[in-house]
This record gives C-alpha cells, sequence and structure tokens, in this order.
C-alpha cells in the first residue's frame, strides 16, 4: 500500500518535468530571436539607405560602422505586448498592416487546407461542405494569429474575442460556401482550383471584417482605429483645457485692467 506521499511524487515530478521541458523551449525561442534580431544587412544596402532615406538611427549599430539591422521587434512579437503590424521592421521600415495579414493569413490557409483535405478525402466528398467546415475551423488558428502578426491584443476576454470573430465571419462564411458550391456543381471548376479562387476574394473581404470588428467595444472607430470613447475623452480635455486657458487670460485681462485704473486714478488725484 502507497503512502500519500508517495502517491504525489509522480504528479509533481511530471509536472517538474514538463516545466522544465517549456522553460528550456521558450529559452532556446528567446535566443533565436536573439541571433534573428542581431543580424545586419549588407554594407551596401545599409550605404544606400543611408544616403536616400531617413531611417531611424536606433536601428543602425554605430559601433559597428552604422550597419542596419535586417529585422528588429520579434521578441515583443514573441512576448506578445505588440503585434508585428506596428513593431516588426525590415532593414528599417515597418511593412503596411495588410502585408502582415497576409503573412498570418498565409499561415493560416494551411492549416484550413489540412482540414480541408483531411474531410475531403477521408470522411466527406463534398468539396463545398468540407470548405465551410474548414474555413470554420481555420477560425480559432485565424484568431491568435492575426492577434499576434497583425491587430494586437484582444479587446476583452479571449472568449469574447473569438465569438465576435465568428459572428463577423458568419456571413463570409455562408457566401463562399454557396459560391464554392456553384463554382464546383455548375461551372464544372476542379475543387482544389475552386478552393483557391474561393480563398483568394475571401481573403481580402476578411481583412477589412476583421478590421472593423477587432477593436469594436460598443464604440465606433475612426479610420485610423481610435475609439470615439477615446476621441470624446481627448476633446473633453482638450475644452477643459481651453476653458482654463481663457479663464486664466480673462483674470489677466482683468488684474491688467484693474491696474491701469488704479494707476490713472492715482495720477489723475495728483496736484
Amino acid at each position: 500500500m502507497m503512502f500519500s506521499d508517495e502517491q504525489e511524487l509522480p504528479r509533481i515530478g511530471s509536472e517538474a518535468t514538463t516545466i522544465t521541458t517549456t522553460t528550456t523551449t521558450t529559452t532556446v525561442i528567446s535566443r533565436v530571436i536573439a541571433w534573428i534580431e542581431k543580424r545586419k544587412a549588407p554594407a551596401c544596402i545599409s550605404r544606400r539607405l543611408r544616403q536616400r532615406v531617413q531611417v531611424s538611427s536606433s536601428y543602425f549599430d554605430e559601433d559597428d560602422n552604422n550597419d542596419l539591422y535586417i529585422i528588429t521587434g520579434l521578441g515583443k512579437v514573441w512576448y506578445g505586448t505588440r503585434p508585428a503590424a506596428e513593431v516588426v521592421k525590415v532593414v528599417g521600415f515597418i511593412p503596411p498592416r495588410y502585408v502582415c495579414f497576409m503573412v498570418s493569413g498565409c499561415i493560416c490557409d494551411v492549416a484550413q487546407f489540412i482540414i480541408y483535405a483531411l474531410f475531403y478525402w477521408m470522411i466527406i466528398n463534398d468539396p463545398s461542405l468540407c470548405w465551410m467546415i474548414s474555413f470554420f475551423g481555420s477560425i480559432v488558428f485565424r484568431h491568435t494569429s492575426h492577434r499576434y502578426l497583425v491587430f494586437g491584443d484582444y479587446i476583452g476576454s479571449y472568449w469574447n474575442s473569438l465569438i465576435k470573430m465568428y459572428l463577423g465571419y458568419s456571413i463570409i462564411i455562408i457566401i463562399s460556401t454557396v459560391f464554392n458550391f456553384i463554382m464546383t456543381k455548375y461551372v464544372k471548376v476542379p475543387h482544389l482550383i475552386a478552393w483557391v479562387i474561393t480563398l483568394l476574394w475571401t481573403g481580402i473581404v476578411n481583412y477589412f471584417i476583421l478590421k472593423k470588428i477587432w477593436s469594436w467595444d460598443g464604440s465606433s472607430t475612426n479610420s485610423k482605429g481610435v475609439s470615439s470613447t477615446t476621441i470624446s475623452s481627448i476633446t473633453t480635455i482638450d475644452d477643459n483645457s481651453e476653458q482654463i486657458i481663457e479663464l486664466k487670460s480673462m483674470k489677466n485681462t482683468t488684474t491688467s485692467t484693474t491696474s491701469s485704473r488704479s494707476s490713472s486714478s492715482r495720477a489723475y488725484s495728483r496736484p
């Protein structure tokens, strides 16, 4: 018969092993990222960029002939502090957000195709139904990938953000499934080609859908992604500041007027 302490030892040991493995993996990835971020562009590229454009000097190594780093900001993405679209710089330049969305989308398209292939060749031999299932299943991957690469942290909890993303994608899932059905059943396009065609136009539409709903928290956002609540707060602060400045100006004007009047009265009262 084993005592309770003896029964706990294997569980504690397995947990310790898991923690050690996770820590080791994290350390290795962090070192790889640090090594990548220390790579520098060829000297000819650095000189030409220096001559033609104004690149922030923080991305040049002043201790080594002002060489330019090839890529920076990966560490912030890995630790989840900022999305790649905001901090990753390639030879000193931040790529457009849509480029990061395309990279994120391509990664998730691989996951979607794996789901599609598994269902099509093993379970359901219907391309349109497999498209719908694979698209629906890939949203979980897209949600995480877009958080780290494109749009940044979730507004609210993880599950609220995921549900919001599913709701935003619900219409495009239905429309794209109908489109895929027409392409495969009536136009007689091979199912893999129809899959690619459907994927191309849905990717473009998905970007604008996500851009609208990702930071939605009940308040509208402007073209720069700033919520109306934030704008109203800033406006209120500006209005208050203007009122304070105006009051100070009126006070100074009143004080100067009073001083001038008193000076005039004293001058007038002299014999």
